[in-house]
């Protein structure tokens, strides 16, 4: 895969040798992001990022027709794109948590969109995709080219080779902020800054690494015996096996010993680390993914999973898709309302009484078809199950001033009868 995608990118070659002339620092230096930590060594947060990874994995991307009163789910190759596979070696599922992935570890995600150039009867030109790409580079660097008008980002692969393409031609993801208005990262020059949770993974590493040395510690030695009686090598050791298998043998912990001495038993108490220390570093860890405890043991409620879509899902969501939308239509079409947009099915978290309650509302205004309310509650589709039912109550919106027009013609037809009588 990494080498199909370094070809596809060498159709910018042109760019390659390009020296870089502006830059988005103040120190007048290229960017260079920084990839990967340590931090990423620790399970619970390979676990929070998996967690985040999997929920974003569920979406349904559409490209669709937005024109701020319709929105309208466009069969074009985009939604097709994401229907199955963005690229012949990934699913969609696999495709989406691989972002995930990428911006959480690298601070950046990066998708290079594959496309042709598809020329009409009428002679106008449009891109037609046929693969979006994750990228994964070991560095990057971002300025303007010679001209100084176009904006360009080099990418450094793992092998040592490099390619530039423009920065507009590719698809950006970011998470995290600093002072630097361009890149992502956390520090004010588009780094990872994983202090505070680096030192949180160290003490609750030396934790866990403490219980087990103090459970084998108090393993090893219990007591000292003092013979008073002078015995040659041969029977110290007897006398000791002898006392030791008393121990061992002994219900109720009292050792019946034929030589003289005394036993001065080492208190071995093992530490305890408290609940809130522990919890305390793993809060630290976890805030940071803006997951919690109860997300993680997937023992979540309805209202704890609301939560952990707000903080932390509903961001990924809407970075995606303005930075998928801004790459991959024109202003043109941007300007009529094309977008690609993400659904997330909250629905299924519902608790049982409010999918009732839901599914009622949907009875009395047509909201869902009956397979859309019975799909809520895993029931398999049905025929005829494809039809929207409304109460008779609910009148349409568009029917109100209608209907308000006609009783206001039949009140003034009213009162004129009555003047004539």
């Amino acid at each position: 895969m990494f080498n199909y995608i370094k070809n596809v990118v060498r159709k910018y070659q042109a760019w390659k040798d390009r020296q870089f002339v502006k830059s988005v620092l103040n120190d007048s230096q290229p960017v260079f992001s920084s990839f990967g930590s340590n931090i990423y060594m620790s399970d619970i947060v390979n676990n929070c990022i998996d967690r985040i990874a999997t929920e974003i994995s569920k979406l349904s991307v559409k490209s669709v027709v937005d024109t701020g009163e319709v929105v309208k789910i466009q069969n074009d190759d985009l939604t097709r794109l994401f229907r199955f596979h963005p690229n012949p070696l990934q699913t969609t599922k696999d495709f989406l948590a691989s972002l995930v992935w990428l911006q959480r570890k690298d601070m950046h995600a990066f998708v290079y969109p594959q496309y042709e150039i598809v020329t009409d009867r009428q002679g106008r030109q449009f891109r037609r995709y046929t693969a979006l790409w994750p990228l994964k580079p070991a560095r990057i660097e971002m300025g303007m080219d010679e001209s100084e008008r176009i904006w360009l980002i080099r990418f450094y692969w793992e092998d040592g080779s490099y390619d530039t393409l423009p920065y507009s031609e590719v698809i950006h993801m970011k998470w995290r902020r600093g002072k630097n208005v361009i890149v992502g990262g956390g520090d004010d020059y588009g780094n990872a800054d994983t202090k505070d949770t680096l030192k949180a993974i160290q003490n609750l590493d030396k934790a866990m690494q403490g219980i087990p040395l103090t459970i084998e510690a108090s393993m090893k030695l219990n007591g000292v015996f003092t013979s008073k009686t002078k015995l040659d090598a041969d029977m110290i050791r007897k006398a000791r096996d002898e006392f030791e298998d008393r121990i061992v043998t002994s219900k109720l912990g009292i050792a019946a010993v034929d030589i003289a001495g005394d036993f001065q038993p080492i208190n071995t108490k093992t530490p305890e680390i408290p609940e809130k220390t522990l919890k305390f570093l793993k809060d630290i860890i976890r805030e940071r993914y803006g997951v919690s405890d109860a997300i993680i043991s997937g023992d979540y409620n309805e209202s704890q999973h609301a939560s952990f879509y707000e903080t932390c899902l509903e961001d990924f969501i809407e970075e995606f898709q303005q930075a998928f939308s801004s790459v991959l239509f024109s202003d043109r079409e941007q300007g009529v309302g094309h977008r690609l947009k993400c659904y997330y099915k909250k629905v299924e978290y519902f608790s049982t009484t409010n999918k009732i309650q839901l599914a009622n509302i949907a009875k009395d205004t047509g909201l869902m078809t009956l397979n859309q309310v019975a799909e809520m509650f895993g029931i398999e589709p049905f025929e005829g199950g494809d039809r929207r039912l409304q109460s008779l109550n609910y009148v349409s919106a568009d029917m109100v001033d209608t209907y308000q027009l006609n009783k206001s013609k039949q009140e003034g037809t009213q009162s004129e009868q009555d003047k004539t009588k």
